[in-house]
């Protein structure tokens, strides 16, 4: 465990000496040097390789000076080892990765029980052995953050066969409750093994993607979603590390999701960030800047950045992000002026 880190002391709403700040993909296709791995490697052998992975985990910190590494990895890396036969398609020349595709979707009840829940340490070593070779590379610089995927957002892959909405996996919930709720039962103890096996491998925090959550209204949420996520925080509790919670589309539920038992909740654009803070008064609190805006110039990066910067106030427990990852076609000067106005940033 490196010595007290400001991202850390953040997630415990601590005062620090400058806002913390990460971004969401912060590895990937904006930057010149993971193109060029990418080049030589297909996705899913990237994240099968602990020394790429971290290679393109540090690379960020490298070149950004971001307070906050993040696992390179995926959220479905672990379904192989559950029976799915998980590919990604090759994109459009020029355009980068295609979408995940599953041969083998899960559409009944028989299909949940076949699935099974992975052992990390047999199944997923290349990401264990990631987390070591990304702690050696980084020595100390700045903290480790581990990640799953939230029950609901691996269904919809899951159960949909890829990224094609979310239209079989709703239907579900109503046409066979039951076997939704085996889905979630089984995709939520793959979330907690991996997550702790993770920390265990040297995490510093853990944040649970729960990207698609704001598809589901709130008595489908309180019925599919929340009693999963707040067994994966008492998991991550047990941990002891910071427990970040990323969905969108969530504004409407913030209260409620403050009760599930996160350290931190990441707010998408939707909702100015001093609201975000007033409502959710003893968590910590991430996010805000909408990634679009980092596609047209560096000055209107900044103006945005430090507009959010200082709406979200001077009380302690606020993390700069985005409100959802970088998108490709970002200019890493950008990126780097962002950064940088952050950590300059002071009340």
């Amino acid at each position: 465990m490196p010595p007290p880190h400001r991202f850390l002391e953040a997630c415990a709403r601590r005062p620090v000496d400058r806002l913390p700040v990460w971004m969401m993909r912060q590895a990937g296709r904006y930057q010149p040097s993971y193109r060029a791995v990418r080049q030589q490697v297909g996705f899913l052998e990237l994240c099968r390789s602990p020394e790429l992975i971290a290679q393109v985990t540090c690379a960020p910190i490298d070149e950004f000076g971001f307070d906050a590494a993040i696992l390179f990895s995926d959220i479905l890396v672990h379904l192989p080892a559950m029976g799915l036969d998980l590919t990604f398609e090759k994109g459009e020349k020029g355009k980068g990765d295609g979408g995940p595709k599953i041969a083998n979707p899960v559409r009944t009840r028989a299909d949940v029980d076949a699935l099974k829940v992975p052992v990390p340490t047999r199944d997923l070593r290349y990401v264990l052995d990631g987390i070591r070779a990304i702690n050696a590379g980084l020595n100390g610089r700045v903290p480790l953050i581990g990640f799953v995927g939230g029950p609901f957002t691996v269904a919809s892959y899951v159960v949909e066969g890829g990224s094609q909405g979310f239209t079989r996996l709703k239907t579900m919930l109503y046409a066979d409750k039951a076997a939704a709720h085996a889905l979630f039962e089984k995709l939520t103890q793959a979330a907690i093994v991996q997550i702790e096996e993770q920390v265990a491998a040297g995490a510093h925090a853990a944040q649970v993607f729960e990207s698609w959550l704001g598809e589901l209204d709130r008595e489908d949420l309180e019925e599919f979603a929340f009693p999963y996520l707040a067994r994966i925080a008492a998991a991550l509790k047990k941990t002891g590390v910071p427990s970040i919670f990323f969905g969108t589309g969530l504004s409407g539920h913030l209260e409620r999701i403050a009760t599930l038992g996160f350290d931190v909740i990441s707010v998408d654009w939707r909702i100015p960030i001093d609201e975000a803070r007033r409502r959710v008064p003893g968590l910590a609190v991430q996010g805000n800047l909408d990634s679009t805006v980092m596609l047209s110039s560096a000055e209107a990066s900044v103006k945005k950045a430090l507009g959010i910067c200082k709406a979200a106030g001077p009380a302690p427990g606020y993390i700069f992000n985005l409100g959802h990852g970088i998108q490709v076609g970002t200019p890493p000067e950008n990126v780097k002026a962002v950064v940088d106005a952050v950590h300059a940033f002071r009340w």
